[in-house]
């Protein structure tokens, strides 16, 4: 196990949305996975990973590199299973692509090396299971407030004189979506670094990264701004977000437990982002005032 596939896995999955997939040795290899898999857990990207072990009949005999995969996962793997013939395999494998695309978290499949090179038309199934039970289709679910939740979003944006936007990683596929709230709104869009791919940095709408590693002119929009959409973002920096009590706050996010987190919140729109934007954009009132947008 080299260095690379572990940064990729930190990358890829956190800049397309989808499913990242990663392979490790028994014993050190399933270890140095750890790292990589910590970072997509708090980034909640969806990554599955498989680790080998040793032969199923020498685990916990203390034979080489065997050490207890599953405790040590525990904790990052939202999804942690252990193959045990090879009828469990199909079934096994959906659910955690399944779960990890689901909650956008780690799964985690250990397999051990003799079971690798198990014939499926060796194996027979057990009285329970007389044939496939489970399928390999997926289906992202795309929720939308209700129609008064979103009249009543739009309804603190329009009062708004100054308005500025900070877009994360659950508004990565509406970037031309929040381009358009944001021309009308006449308002900045300040991007969360793991939203620093909604839109182009050359894009006239944004005044770049904002927290840790943003720049000054973000950080000036959110100490001008008197109303916030909050899209897709649960950034941890909360001293780079208005003054408490400065700012109206409209947020977006799939996840409900995320509103309000990090910012205290007039209307939260639980839904996916996409979907909310599409349905909110028509009741935004286009402000002539470029200002803060400059």
């Amino acid at each position: 196990m080299k260095k690379p596939p572990r940064l990729w896995l930190a990358v890829m999955p956190k800049s397309t949305g989808k499913l990242g997939v990663c392979l490790a040795t028994s014993g050190p290899g399933a270890v140095y996975l750890l790292n990589g898999l910590y970072d997509a857990k708090s980034d909640t990207v969806p990554v599955l990973a498989i680790t080998g072990h040793t032969y199923h009949d020498l685990i916990g005999t203390h034979y080489q590199q065997d050490i207890n995969v599953r405790a040590l996962y525990a904790d990052v793997a939202l999804y942690n299973q252990q193959i045990t013939d090879a009828q469990h395999v199909t079934t096994v494998t959906d659910m955690a692509c399944r779960l990890a695309l689901a909650e956008r978290g780690v799964a985690h499949i250990n397999f051990p090396i003799d079971l690798q090179e198990a014939a499926l038309k060796d194996d027979v199934p057990p009285m329970m299971k007389t044939q496939e039970h489970t399928s390999a289709v997926w289906m992202k679910a795309v929720l939308a407030p209700s129609s008064d939740e979103i009249k009543r979003a739009a309804s603190v944006l329009n009062e708004g004189g100054k308005t500025a936007i900070v877009c994360g990683q659950g508004a990565l596929d509406c970037g031309e979506l929040i381009e358009e709230s944001a021309e009308k709104l006449a308002a900045p869009i300040a991007k969360a670094l793991l939203g620093k791919a909604v839109v182009p940095d050359d894009s006239p709408c944004t005044t770049g990264g904002i927290g840790l590693l943003g720049i000054l002119p973000s950080e000036l929009a959110m100490e001008e701004c008197d109303s916030l959409l909050i899209i897709g973002s649960n950034m941890p920096y909360v001293n780079y977000y208005p003054k408490a009590g400065q700012a109206r706050a409209v947020q977006i996010d799939s996840d409900p437990s995320h509103l309000g987190w990090r910012y205290e919140i007039e209307v939260g729109l639980v839904g996916d982002a996409r979907a909310t934007l599409k349905a909110l954009l028509p009741l935004i009132e286009r402000k002539n005032d470029h200002l803060l947008c400059q």
